[in-house]
């Protein structure tokens, strides 16, 4: 294998296993996979980078390393704001890392930037000794609803139009709560029908969390 080819790297083996993980998921994708697209045998993997584990890692540092960080003078809201909605289109393209990052915490070098930025940003807002543990608040709140994205793609079949369910109780008085899910169900059904896609509504569904997260947070602050 790989007779009259150009050596294989560490690099374009990084490279091949972010290709796989944004056609199939980081979970979806072998050693015995990635080696027949490098066209290698799986030995030359395990010499240049190690097991799957390995591979994966350095997947999630390549994702994480292209996530664009604020510059470190914006106010902390902004900060937050920008890392955590730009992250969400690098996280999305790439099924899988957002579930990791947010199970393994901070364990790849690419991700020690933004925490460290981050973590003073809070610092400097006022946040003291809460400065890390909101960090981690807001960034599970963001990357988690990734994760459950990327779930909820994979599984087409499992999905289903709330406005299904909820429909019955919009003119209800004995449920209330129930009637005002419903009228959102169908609120979204509508802005559907009118042309605005899943994507559109995850995005704006993203970006209302992040807001709300930010808002949990500044609750902290000292008035």
């Amino acid at each position: 294998m790989a007779e009259g080819l150009p050596p294989i790297t560490a690099e374009k083996i990084v490279a091949a296993a972010l290709e796989l993980t944004r056609a199939h998921g980081l979970d979806n994708w072998s050693i015995r996979q990635l080696s027949g697209a490098l066209d290698v045998w799986p030995g030359v993997i395990y010499h240049h980078i190690g097991d799957r584990d390995a591979v994966v890692a350095e997947v999630t540092d390549a994702v994480v390393a292209a996530m664009p960080v604020p510059d470190r003078d914006l106010p902390w809201r902004q900060w937050f704001t920008e890392l955590l909605v730009d992250g969400r289109a690098v996280m999305r393209q790439h099924p899988g890392v957002a579930r990791r990052m947010c199970l393994v915490g901070p364990t790849v070098p690419a991700a020690l930037p933004a925490i460290d930025t981050g973590v003073h940003i809070l610092e400097r807002a006022g946040f003291g000794a809460d400065a890390a543990p909101v960090y981690r608040y807001l960034f599970d709140s963001a990357f988690l609803l990734v994760a459950s994205e990327d779930d909820r793609a994979a599984t087409p079949a499992a999905r289903y139009d709330p406005h299904d369910v909820l429909a019955a109780y919009e003119d209800s008085t004995d449920h209330p709560g129930l009637a005002s899910a419903a009228r959102y169900a169908r609120y979204t059904r509508e802005r559907a029908a009118g042309g605005r896609t899943a994507e559109d509504a995850a995005a704006a569904f993203h970006a209302f969390t992040v807001a709300r997260a930010l808002d949990g947070a500044e609750a902290l602050l000292p008035r």
